[in-house]
């Protein structure tokens, strides 16, 4: 592991430890040098090394077992992160943002009745979906809010675009943990869309996106850390 830069520290001790995980040199069972060692090895505080352990325990990659140290945790569905290719679901999120943001504020301007009635049935589904916890049936339940509100534009170009990007869509919700158990909650920026389309509110509409896109993105940006490909860490910061 190299010393982390100035800037982002917690985030970048997690990048340096969720490195050797990734490249199989710390196999599942691999107990973790020691924080004081790994805190001069990484030129940085205890505290910080303390506060990237934590987070990583909470995200399934490491466990920590009281007065025995910290162990790289068995593979499981926690950890699908580690296979997942670490640019494409960041590239459907900036692929989705401009789209969405303007299918909200379209169809905050243009919705029907018969329009607000689905997309009110379709975010009580998503709020039911994320209360029962179970992901994919969480990603169907967001993936038809969003439908609606595309189709509330009454804009047929929009909607094949929003088509064109479903399966990336479909994938960046299932396998990315912002909401349903994670410590993302995107629920009061999806209402707020609704009640903005409700209103007829285009700006409202149109800030609400940005904020559940926002939020979103990075949550993602952290669990899929700042390595560059040739293995350098990035300052790059959500």
């Amino acid at each position: 592991m190299r010393a982390v830069r100035r800037g982002g520290l917690v985030e970048q001790v997690i990048d340096a430890l969720t490195a050797p995980i990734e490249s199989g040199e710390w196999p599942p069972g691999h107990r973790l040098p020691a924080v004081t060692d790994l805190a001069a090895e990484l030129e940085v505080g205890r505290s910080t090394v303390r506060e990237a352990v934590q987070a990583l325990a909470h995200r399934g990659l490491l466990e920590v077992a009281q007065g025995r140290g910290t162990f790289v945790a068995d593979p499981g569905p926690g950890q699908w992160i580690l296979q997942l290719r670490r640019s494409a679901a960041l590239d459907v999120y900036e692929a989705r943002r401009g789209p969405e943001i303007e299918a909200a504020r379209l169809a905050a301007l243009r919705r029907t009745d018969d329009d607000l009635a689905a997309i009110e049935a379709a975010v009580a589904e998503r709020r039911a979906a994320r209360t029962c916890g179970a992901v994919g049936e969480w990603a169907a339940a967001d993936l038809a809010l969003h439908r609606a509100v595309v189709a509330a534009t009454h804009n047929p170009v929009l909607g094949r675009l929003f088509d064109a990007l479903a399966d990336g869509v479909h994938d960046s919700f299932t396998h990315q943990s912002a909401d349903p158990g994670s410590g993302v909650d995107t629920a009061d920026e999806h209402d707020a869309l609704v009640d903005a389309i409700a209103r007829r509110d285009p700006e409202a509409a149109a800030a609400a996106t940005r904020g559940y896109l926002d939020a979103c993105e990075g949550e993602l940006r952290v669990l899929l850390g700042g390595a560059s490909p040739d293995g350098a860490l990035s300052d790059r910061t959500p």
